[in-house]
């Protein structure tokens, strides 16, 4: 059974724009015709990727949200967010505030019918 499951799995490619990405912590994959929803955390990244793949063709709907903050939120702190859509692969690239000692990043995201998504966040 588990290597079944493991043969479902989709994979998350790393982001096309130049860099050395990493990926923060595991892929989160959702059931079939369900969103995922998760959250990671970035130590003093320059910036932040996040990338999203379908089992299917149907339209992909990204929301993400960030909070970047330096040092604390009393010195400086930045936050975004905003949804976006595409077919196949969705990246989005948010905006990190210079100098952020830490970014938290919260991923939404969902293709609808019985497709499944995978999604990865990654820091440069």
């Amino acid at each position: 059974m588990i290597a079944l499951l493991a043969s479902l799995a989709l994979a998350v490619p790393a982001p096309t724009a130049p860099g050395q990405w990493h990926q923060l912590g595991a892929p989160a994959q959702s059931k079939p015709g369900k969103q995922v929803h998760f959250f990671r955390t970035a130590t003093s990244p320059n910036s932040l990727a996040v990338v999203v793949t379908s089992s299917t063709a149907r339209p992909i709907r990204l929301y993400w949200w960030t909070y970047c903050e330096f040092e604390s939120d009393d010195a400086a702190f930045e936050e975004h967010h905003a949804t976006i859509t595409g077919t196949h692969t969705v990246v989005a690239y948010p905006p990190v505030l210079s100098g952020a000692t830490l970014c938290y990043v919260s991923v939404v995201a969902g293709a609808g019918g019985r497709a499944a998504v995978a999604a990865a966040t990654f820091d440069d």
